[in-house]
């Protein structure tokens, strides 16, 4: 085979890819919540796909291209491998995307082989094996057929293609250039539903030219939020502190991925029935729509943009710092490692000895062992010493129960299979399976109130019920699972009690918001002895004191942040872009309240030096 064949076949095969590539990337405009309604959106749409999907297959073709000297055989293979690891990679991203609305990187495919987004079963696994190996073969197939047929005459196809694709990419970045200088938002929304898609922006020369919208360019700014990488003004002045003559017992009971609407009797009977003792929040939030974030405001009652300071500077909560100015005793008991996110280099970083995996190899085994462990030391402790308990179950977060659970829900999905979730997808078998693992951790968990109540301290104990955050299993239908994709309420409500001496029972908040930033002021205030301001330490207010009906509360994930009240949801992204929402995620036309995103971007900056 001559040279120039071999260039040409090989040609021809990066092409057909980048074919492939554009229908898989299809997938990802099926994620919209409707399609551009105007000309420029729909335009931009096409053409970014087209030179996007081209772009990358170059990129492709051009790693590969040494493997074009090996022997007729070897090159083959691995060109082929090479081209089906390629397509793979693209439609497990656009299945990720689907899910959590995020392309895959480094620190999710960290995260999955760690089981910290989820945990697949070995069918999955071998599914995946599978459709990998067909892959391969299609592409060995393809390339070989390429290079066994005659070259077509005439044909300038390739010649065509390219020359399209450079237009295509030029006219998407002119585009983005005048929607970003414009913030067209029908343009610059788009960019994030493709991989590794950063179109140029030229803002500075737009303005020296004077074609550029100053006035949208700085609603955009205001709502663009940093990340907080220098030093905290945490707290804002010293901890004004008094004498606590009774320290209480402290017990945080808290379940990862824990839907609001699973908490009731038949669900979780036990936490039903002991939360019935204290008083409980109908419409509480968590600060994030993640274990990260979750956690992280539970503990620091700060917003999400902080959290990188604090692991910069590695700055313990006031919480903690309190609790062990007081000397308490610390029993930290978390299923899920405490390393990914890093809560030991931020919310436990100076609890000493401080337990960060558990041993068992399954959620199921894990969940036990805090309870077993926790029982142990609970029994073991110094009771003239107040202690401190953090549980953390890990169950529903992963749909896991025991094979012989005697109490299911039906019909159950036996397996969960996550690459077989989509937007048509029956949820109830899956609602089912969830169900059934929180059944079974609110078994867990009753043997921790029953050693509670046995001990004869549960006058002396205060006790924290919730979840880190929620759980969509495509309750909106926009094939959203999972949880860290949106801030529906499915994602960012759960289950809040506070039960303990001077709580009285009920629901006095009833529809006002709660938040998790909420819990460490009522805890410094009415239980560690701390008087300063809440304002001083906290963004949250005091449950314990008279309702505080807010119309906006704030929550955050990885890389953007949500402003919710009880009618809408604007979500600003990294840069600023924004999208203003319903609660079911369906896009309105109307403006968002202005004002409420000032109060949010200065309640974000208020620990800021």
């Amino acid at each position: 085979m001559s040279d120039n064949y071999k260039y040409s076949s090989y040609g021809r095969f990066i092409m057909v890819n980048a074919v492939v590539a554009m229908l898989l990337s299809c997938r990802y405009f099926m994620l919209l919540p409707e399609l551009p309604g105007d000309g420029p959106g729909r335009v931009f749409l096409l053409l970014s796909t087209f030179s996007q999907m081209a772009l990358l297959s170059a990129a492709m073709g051009l790693l590969l291209l040494p493997l074009l000297w090996l022997p007729a055989r070897a090159r083959r293979w691995l060109i082929s491998a090479g081209a089906a690891l390629a397509i793979l990679l693209l439609l497990v991203d656009t299945v990720v995307f689907a899910q959590y609305r995020f392309h895959i990187n480094a620190v999710v495919l960290e995260l999955i082989m760690a089981g910290q987004i989820v945990s697949f079963p070995l069918s999955m696994w071998l599914a995946v094996i599978g459709g990998a190996l067909l892959v391969w073969l299609l592409e060995f197939g393809l390339l070989l057929w390429l290079e066994s047929r005659a070259r077509p005459r005439g044909l300038k196809i390739g010649r065509w293609f390219a020359l399209g694709a450079l237009g295509a990419f030029i006219a998407t970045n002119v585009m983005n250039v005048w929607a970003s200088a414009h913030v067209y938002q029908s343009i610059t929304q788009v960019k994030r539903y493709l991989p590794l898609f950063y179109p140029a922006t030229a803002n500075s020369m737009m303005r020296k030219n004077g074609w550029i919208n100053e006035e949208a360019l700085e609603r955009q700014k205001l709502l663009t939020l940093n990340k907080q990488t220098s030093d905290l003004s945490y707290p804002l002045a010293p901890l004004q502190k008094k004498a606590v003559e009774k320290p209480v017992n402290i017990v945080f009971l808290v379940i990862d991925s824990w839907r609001a609407d699973t908490f009731n009797a038949d669900n979780t009977p036990s936490l039903w029935r002991f939360a019935q003792s204290g008083m409980v929040f109908n419409k509480h939030i968590s600060t994030g729509n993640a274990t990260r974030i979750g956690i992280f405001g539970l503990f620091y009652s700060l917003p999400g943009n902080y959290w990188h300071s604090v692991i910069d500077n590695s700055i313990s909560p006031l919480f903690m710092d309190r609790l062990q100015e007081l000397d308490y005793q610390l029993g930290i008991f978390a299923s899920a490692q405490l390393k990914k996110p890093e809560f030991h280099q931020t919310v436990f970083s100076k609890v000493a000895d401080l337990r960060e995996r558990s041993k068992g190899e399954t959620t199921v085994e894990r969940d036990r062992e805090i309870t077993a462990e926790w029982l142990q030391w609970f029994q073991a402790r110094d009771r003239q010493r107040p202690s401190f308990s953090f549980l953390f179950y890990d169950a529903p977060h992963g749909y896991e129960f025991p094979q012989d659970y005697p109490h299911r829900y039906e019909p159950l999905l036996e397996e969960a299979n996550y690459l077989q979730r989509n937007k048509n997808t029956d949820p109830i078998p899956w609602l089912n399976r969830y169900k059934t693992s929180v059944h079974f951790t609110d078994s867990l968990a009753k043997q921790v109130l029953d050693q509670i109540k046995a001990s004869g301290e549960l006058g002396n104990t205060v006790v924290v019920i919730t979840g880190d955050h929620g759980e969509e299993i495509n309750d909106n239908g926009l094939n959203y699972w999972g949880h860290n994709s949106n801030f529906s309420d499915v994602q960012v409500q759960v289950p809040f009690v506070l039960a303990g001496p001077g709580i009285a029972p009920g629901s006095p908040w009833q529809d006002s918001f709660s938040s998790h930033a909420d819990l460490v002021p009522t805890l410094m205030k009415n239980y560690l002895g701390v008087e300063s301001p809440l304002s001083d330490y906290s963004t949250g207010v005091d449950l314990l004191g008279s309702p505080v009906d807010r119309a906006w509360l704030l929550a955050s994930g990885y890389s953007q942040y949500a402003v919710l009240t009880k009618n809408d949801i604007v979500e600003v992204g990294s840069v600023g872009q924004y999208q203003h929402v319903d609660k079911h995620y369906r896009p309105l036309t109307t403006a968002p309240d202005f004002s409420n995103m000032q109060q949010a971007l200065e309640l974000m900056r208020r620990f800021s030096k």
